[in-house]
């Protein structure tokens, strides 16, 4: 569970089935609660994200595209659109063609889908008022959306519905993600990871952090940067400003020339960031 579901459903589930097993032996039905006898979850604290290369994507995407169950289920055209947008699988569920300007190349986004107990399936609006957004759609991915409208006749309701044109079950969607990717080289890889390879490509491409948050919908940039942002390998500028202070390099003037053939501060000047990396 802790693989398939996350540290926080496990620790969930490890303390209702501690408090039943608790109530059990106050009872009598046991003799200890098994539960205090296990080891402690270890979360992982790794939060770098990872995300799919170029060549990664173009593979995965074939993947779904030869896979009956994937095509079933409507995964390759969901994964491009979430590739194309970032949006959470929550929110990608969540857009309805009245969402969509195809002509301007725009999505509006303002929902998710939730499931909420006694009720089931329901549309919420965005976690936060970051997360609603308007957003600029690739062509690519417009004309992948003018396709589809056309061979599914959709002008109303959600671009990506279930079987009976409702609400799709994220869960699900998640659980049809996972069967397809067993035994793949892809076993990593899950809904989230179109998210971070977004932010990774606009981070690539030069995007400021505050543009990527934007289009991820975070109110805060330092979200962005610790979790969906992975370190870069190198940074010219501070190549550059490092070369300059080589300290045995040969003064300009010659070996007579004793006057700094650099500025005394380069470090400073390289440690300088353009954007803050909080709010």
């Amino acid at each position: 569970m802790l693989v398939e579901r996350g540290y926080a459903t496990a620790k969930l589930t490890r303390t209702v089935l501690s408090g039943v097993c608790g109530w059990l032996v106050r009872r009598g039905a046991l003799g200890v609660n098994p539960v205090r006898e296990l080891t402690p979850l270890e979360q992982d604290r790794d939060r770098r994200a990872r995300a799919l290369s170029a060549v990664e994507v173009r593979r995965w995407l074939a993947l779904l595209d030869g896979d009956e169950v994937a095509r079933r289920h409507d995964l390759p055209e969901l994964a491009r659109f979430m590739l194309a947008t970032g949006l959470r699988l929550g929110e990608a569920l969540g857009v309805t063609w009245a969402d969509l300007d195809l002509t301007a190349g725009r999505l509006v986004v303002q929902r998710t889908i939730i499931r909420a107990q006694g009720q089931g399936l329901i549309a919420k609006r965005v976690k936060s008022r970051a997360s609603e957004r308007a957003l600029m759609l690739p062509p690519w991915s417009v004309e992948l959306l003018r396709g589809r409208r056309r061979r599914t006749g959709g002008f109303e309701g959600p671009v990506f519905p279930d079987a009976k044109g409702g609400w799709r079950d994220r869960s699900n969607v998640g659980k049809v993600f996972r069967a397809v990717r067993e035994g793949s080289d892809f076993d990593w890889v899950k809904t989230h990871t179109f998210r971070k390879t977004v932010a990774t490509l606009l981070d690539e491409s030069g995007a400021s952090a505050r543009m990527i948050a934007d289009q991820l919908g975070h109110s805060r940039v330092s979200m962005t940067q610790d979790v969906y942002l992975g370190r870069r390998a190198g940074n010219g500028g501070n190549l550059a400003a490092l070369e300059a202070s080589n300290p045995d390099a040969s003064p300009v003037g010659g070996d007579d020339d004793l006057s700094p053939h650099v500025s005394p501060t380069p470090f400073v000047q390289a440690s300088k960031s353009p954007e803050s990396p909080s709010d």
